[in-house]
């Protein structure tokens, strides 16, 4: 049976769903629950906002369990989107209800030893960014996770947008001619609900400039080289959770890439920016 519609159908089909029409619940016959995917969401911090809601409204989604160091947040969000099962510590959280996929939302210093704590317990896991905080505990990861039969997946999903495939189109037909350069920037004033962006393992490349460094390596190619410089502008920042703290990541990035056949790209991202487009 083919899924193509035409532009016709699908402008028909949008138009309904801009106007209201109740299509969830006939995709949600079509998932009985013991074919959703169990899932618990460890970090019930600033980022859980924007994952719950969308997991707790999909078909395909049965959500199991929060978990939080700060057992609050946890309950909290539990409550929020009607999660039956809480918990304040990974150990407990693997050891209780079961599930398929652990959603790790964490800080970013904590990412890879939870990330292989997961793989271990025979849990598939997606990861915020960065999936792990060197190259090698990454590599680790992705071969623990094929040794053990699971999937590991890694924010951000760029890649995978409808944009991305138009760009990607685009050049690959040709439209834009030989593209043989490219930019890309992302900056704010920097976060201040936590301290970790600020501290060892934090910054603003594997926060912000992540995105930027996935979407053009995906729509030019690997990068064959690549040199880059940091800095740091602001020594201390304030933030909610520790108050004043000494900046130890950097907060000003600059990347240049080397695609190979003549193309390079430039990355530019900081916590340093007047943001005109809002965060």
């Amino acid at each position: 049976m083919s899924h193509k519609i035409s532009r016709k159908e699908f402008i028909a089909r949008g138009t309904a769903a801009v106007a209201g029409a109740m299509v969830l619940p006939a995709v949600e016959a079509m998932t009985p629950a013991d074919k959703r995917i169990k899932v618990a969401v460890i970090g019930c911090g600033s980022v859980s906002n924007m994952y719950l809601p969308h997991l707790s409204k999909s078909p395909f989604v049965e959500l199991v369990s929060t978990c939080d160091i700060i057992f609050d947040r946890a309950k909290k969000q539990a409550e929020k989107f009607n999660v039956p099962n809480q918990y304040d510590h990974i150990d407990k959280l693997l050891k209780g209800a079961p599930f398929d996929l652990m959603v790790n939302l964490t800080n970013m210093q904590e990412h890879g030893r939870l990330n292989r704590q997961a793989l271990m317990a025979g849990k598939h896991v997606w990861s915020e960014k960065p999936m792990a905080n060197t190259y090698k505990e990454g590599k680790e990861l992705l071969d623990l996770s094929r040794q053990r039969g699971l999937r590991i997946w890694g924010a951000p999903a760029v890649v995978n947008s409808p944009q991305f495939a138009f760009m990607s189109q685009a050049i690959r037909a040709g439209k834009l001619g030989k593209v043989s350069s490219a930019h890309a920037h992302y900056g704010h004033l920097g976060p201040t609900w936590s301290a970790f962006f600020y501290e060892q393992g934090g910054g603003s490349l594997p926060d912000l400039g992540v995105y930027n460094l996935a979407t053009l390596t995906g729509l030019l190619g690997p990068a064959r080289s690549v040199m880059a410089m940091t800095s740091i502008v602001t020594p201390e920042r304030t933030t909610d959770n520790k108050g004043k703290i000494p900046v130890v990541a950097e907060d000003n990035a600059m990347v240049l890439m080397d695609h190979g056949n003549g193309v390079l790209s430039h990355v530019q991202c900081g916590f340093n920016y007047f943001d005109p487009y809002g965060h």
